[in-house]
């Protein structure tokens, strides 16, 4: 069984540092203090720690399972500054903090001397203080109002937990939460008196735009420089910054200031420089640690202190912060980059977005917002009565609510998995989100009943027709083509005829546009064109009888039957087993055979479901057509539980240019035999790691470009902000023609691609399927042609070499982070045996640039209008029992007992038995939990037995059970220490840039 060790990358990075800090295993006598130079220019060094105690790796405890390692080394390297200041070297800290989670819950009621130890050091030291966020929040991904109140909150706030609260002096800049922004975040923070961003310039897969901008100059990767976007007309300082990687990545902090120093001596840099090391303040890295025996020959591991004395005797280093740096220093040079920037894999928000749960997640958050907006639109109207105490304080209290669950840490970027008490945090905290919504939907949905009944509609000059619904319809602003969605009292068909008509009758054309049935009735969507004005009103939904029933004319533009689906402009074609062949716009091939189908790549194969049942749901005849694709889905022989399960739907409206595709999907389940974090049992999990990446539903570009005319993506972020940026970065190096996972893209409702005049956009319906960045891209490189394609993955996640970014350096950086950085994983295992659905619309556009109609559409599409009825709103199904065993059922020793854990079951109200025996039956025990971990006291265990086996099963709340797991074997006590394994090359490689430094300062 293999492991995967979260934590290797703290050991990785404390051997990586620790070689590549100063110089290695040669005697401090052979290393002199660099001669006095002539340049008057310094080199500044600042170090900053970045807290936050709210940790998607770890839990809610002091200890080392939660935030007590937060606190250890926070008090360690309060206690190294103090000890350097008495000392007389005056270095100082650069401090920046959450405050929802750190300065206002864990730190006053864990560690007060913290906060007070910072204090006396802003007062005393010179410490900086600079900006994070008030919640760690995705500030990329919030409204305008999430944003602003976050960063005001974060200044000051009730609970005294601003930094303007509890310091006496605080730098205007921002280090944003996992270097997460998007255009038009600068110009707000400019409003709120924010001069800089600190941003990494990193030249390793931890960054933040070191691949998106030109190359920097020495002296410009030095010093603040001018970020300008013309699109949203922004500019701001982005103070470049650097991290433990970096280190390796220049050999060592003394090498590297040396080298920088060398610069100014010879001309080539005419001006002060700054290196600004930031990074978790709860990193050992700044502790140093004991490493394994085989590697007790390394010295230097001292954190902190071997950083500031490797560099204290140069006497052309200044230990500085960056308000005084900031102050005495222009910005040299501009930068302009327009991807949305995030520190996670492949240089984005694959480590955030791309996990199974993260969808689920925000559809509630963006049910929650939307909620908010049609309660804003409810209560502007002119019949609506005023705000209810009641209902501010469910908004407030909502408001608040989703503020918090807004972290970027109940997201990542801890992948493939949130650490387990995070994922019960995070449904704890969403159970309360949406409760919330509930109850302000209930509130909502009667202020609508009062206004229904006091305008009771006109009766229909057809008296033929039967009333189903009505509704007060809210739109929200700008839309143009109207997608609605009932819940209906009674079974309607698709031959049915339907008319929406206003109080004073008139009438507005509507065409059923799906139709799903459940138990009490029937989900049904309308649309209606763009070309019917419809403000907002209050409305009512008729069936009219059904017309007669004529042939289909062969040439009909509106046509479906099981090898074809079209209209006036799409054409899709099926092959024999019901996959999409191809798909045209027009007479040009947009999408390539592959599309629409879902995949998974399993250690290095492709696995897609076989032969689909095609049937014709909708025929054209009313203006609809409409395919379903309904089949199994095997995953790889020796290793699946449980095949998967596809359903999806295939629609074209008459005279609507764009193909809308709906589905329902359960991903295979396989055997999970690979442990995550198991050096500590009570975060530890068991996954498997074969899964690689998952597309339910890819676009693949049929479209080819070039080196001179890169594909370009465009985005629409939550702030209303629209930019574009061009995906070239086979510029910085020639890996980079092939680029696995394209994610720097928040996505509000779309995301398109264009180049060379050709171009495809596609949104998701937010009421079924949000997600903040929902399609990340691939590109390819086709060799033969020197030519490049392009796939879209909405709701997937892709997997492979981490893009390559320009260096000065050694490169031993960037393989330090391959090496050591946990977030680095696939976030495929997350997709295991599990369930989703999806509804998205896809339309294809000439041009370098969306369309003004298209992108209506697209919003349109996305985020609908509200239609608050007079009938229930349709309940989720509850989630189909299965019957399989709990998966990755784990169990590990630690000091105080055995820690169990598996993965649940969707189904509500599940509880779980397990079952323990010593070898030869002789000592048993059961335990039933609804929990998902379990503990059994070492002292619970009697005998003298070892070693036990245990099995578990589900008990449902019928009482029947599942499958039994598979049994396994534990030891009652803990095991040995897993050793750190780093390859014998890569410690070559590092031993040999660090002689070498040695040889070039010395011989």
């Amino acid at each position: 069984m293999g492991s995967i060790h979260q934590n290797f990358r703290k050991h990785v990075l404390l051997f990586l540092i620790a070689v590549g800090v100063g110089v290695l295993w040669l005697p401090r006598a052979f290393h002199p203090a660099s001669p006095a130079a002539g340049t008057p220019h310094k080199v500044h060094i600042a170090f900053g720690f970045h807290v936050n105690l709210y940790h998607s790796f770890r839990g809610d405890t002091n200890d080392e399972n939660g935030f007590g390692q937060d606190i250890r080394v926070i008090r360690h390297t309060i206690a190294e500054l103090d000890r350097f200041n008495r000392q007389g070297i005056p270095v100082h800290g650069v401090w920046d903090f959450d405050n929802l989670f750190s300065l206002q819950e864990i730190l006053p009621s864990h560690a007060p001397d913290i906060i007070t130890d910072i204090q006396r050091r802003v007062r005393e030291n010179n410490d900086d203080v600079i900006l994070m966020s008030y919640n760690n929040g995705l500030m990329s991904a919030m409204t305008d109002e999430e944003f602003m109140t976050a960063m005001q909150r974060a200044m000051s706030n009730e609970q005294g937990s601003g930094v303007k609260d509890l310091f006496a002096r605080v730098a205007p800049v921002v280090r944003p939460q996992e270097m997460m922004t998007t255009p038009g975040n600068f110009k707000r923070y400019q409003a709120l008196g924010i001069e800089a961003v600190s941003l990494y310039y990193s030249a390793t897969p931890f960054d933040a735009f070191r691949m998106f901008s030109h190359v920097l100059t020495p002296a410009q990767a030095h010093n603040p420089v001018t970020y300008r976007n013309p699109a949203t007309d922004e500019q701001i300082v982005v103070l470049p910054t650097y991290h433990a990687g970096d280190l390796v990545e220049n050999v060592s902090l003394r090498d590297w200031a040396e080298r920088l120093h060398r610069l100014q001596d010879e001309g080539k840099i005419d001006r002060d420089v700054l290196i600004f090391i930031n990074f978790d303040a709860d990193a050992e890295f700044w502790t140093g640690a004991d490493l394994p025996w085989h590697l007790d020959w390394l010295p230097n591991t001292g954190g902190l202190a071997q950083l500031v004395e490797s560099v204290a005797d140069l006497d052309f280093v200044t230990f500085s912060n960056v308000s005084d740096y900031l102050a005495g220093h222009e910005p040299v040079g501009t930068v302009q980059f327009s991807q949305d920037t995030a520190d996670g894999s492949f240089n984005g928000y694959n480590s955030w977005a791309e996990k199974a749960c993260a969808s689920d997640y925000w559809t509630r958050i963006a049910r929650n917002r939307r909620i908010h907006r049609v309660a804003r639109n409810l209560l502007a109207a002119n019949d609506a009565p005023g705000m209810s105490p009641d209902l501010a304080d469910l908004l407030h209290g909502s408001f608040e609510t989703r503020l918090r669950a807004l972290s970027t840490t109940n997201f990542g970027l801890a992948t493939p998995f949130l650490t387990r008490p995070r994922e019960a945090a995070m449904d704890k905290l969403l159970g309360r989100l949406d409760w919330y919504s509930d109850q302000i939907q209930s509130r909502l949905n009667d202020r609508a009943r009062k206004m229904i009944a006091s305008h009771r509609p006109n009766p229909l000059s057809d008296p033929s027709g039967e009333a189903l619904e009505t509704f007060v319809y809210l739109a929200p602003e700008g839309s143009t083509e109207r997608h609605l969605t009932f819940n209906l009292p009674i079974q309607v068909s698709v031959d049915d005829r339907f008319i929406i008509a206003d109080t004073l009758g008139q009438v507005i054309p509507t065409t059923l546009e799906t139709l799903d049935g459940r138990p009490a009735g029937q989900s049904a969507g309308f649309y209606i064109s763009r070309h019917e004005q419809m403000p907002d009103g209050i409305y009512t939904l008729y069936r009219m009888p059904p017309a007669e029933k004529a042939a289909l004319p062969s040439d009909n533009p509106v046509f479906a039957d099981v090898t074809l689906l079209k209209n006036e402009s799409i054409r899709v074609q099926l092959d024999a087993n019901g996959h999409v062949a191809g798909v045209t716009c027009d007479g040009v091939r947009q999408l390539d055979p592959g599309s629409l189908v879902p995949y998974i790549v399993y250690q290095g194969k492709q696995y897609r479901p076989g032969r689909l049942t095609v049937t014709v749901e909708q025929t054209g005849r009313h203006g609809v057509a409409a395919l379903r694709l309904q089949g199994p889905w095997n995953g790889p022989q020796a290793m699946t539980r449980a095949p998967g399960w596809v359903d999806y739907r295939l629609r074209l409206l008459q005279d609507v240019p764009y193909l809308f595709v709906d589905g329902c999907i359960r991903y295979p389940d396989t055997r999970r035999n690979t442990v995550i974090q198991p050096d500590k049992p009570l975060l530890a999990r068991k996954v498997d790691a074969g899964w690689q990446e998952v597309a339910p539903v890819e676009l693949r570009f049929s479209h080819r470009t070039n080196r001179a005319h890169p594909f370009v993506v465009h985005k629409r972020n939550f702030l209303g902000s629209e930019d574009a940026y061009a995906v070239d970065y086979f510029r910085h190096s020639p890996d980079n023609v092939n680029v696995a996972d394209i994610n720097n893209h928040i996505t509000a409702a779309y995301v398109g691609i264009s180049a060379r005049g050709h171009g495809m956009a596609v949104a998701m319906n937010n009421a079924v399927r949000a997600n903040f960045a929902f399609s990340p891209l691939k590109l390819k490189h086709l060799t033969q042609s020197d030519t490049f394609a392009i796939q879209a993955n909405p709701f997937g996640t892709y997997y492979g070499s981490q893009i390559v970014p320009p260096t000065r350096g050694n490169r031993l950086g960037y393989e330090a982070v391959i090496l050591s950085a946990p977030q680095l994983h696939s976030a495929g295992p997350t997709y295991n045996g599990y369930a989703d659905r999806f509804d998205l619309m896809v339309g294809f556009f000439d041009g370098d640039a969306i369309p003004d109609r298209l992108k209506q559409d697209l919003l349109a599409f996305a985020d609908r209008p509200a239609a608050i009825g007079l009938q229930t709103d349709a309940k989720p199904q509850p989630a189909a029992v299965s019957g399989l065993a709990p998966a990755g059922f784990l169990a590990l020793a630690d000091e105080t007992g055995v820690v169990f854990h598996w993965e649940g079951d969707p189904a509500k109200g599940v509880r779980y038995r397990i079952h323990l025996a010593s070898p030869n039956g002789s000592d048993s025990a059961t335990y039933v939990t609804s929990a998902t971990t379990y503990r059994v006291n070492a002292n619970e265990f009697t005998g003298r037995h070892e070693s036990f086996n245990a099995f578990i099963q589900a008990v449902y709340p019928n009482g029947r059970t599942s499958a039994r797991s598979p049994q396994i074997r534990f030891q009652r006590t803990p095991t040995t220490d897993h050793e750190l394994e780093i390859p014998n090359d890569f410690k070559l490689k590092i031993l040999w840039a660090n002689v070498a430094a040695w040889m070039q300062r010395n011989l």
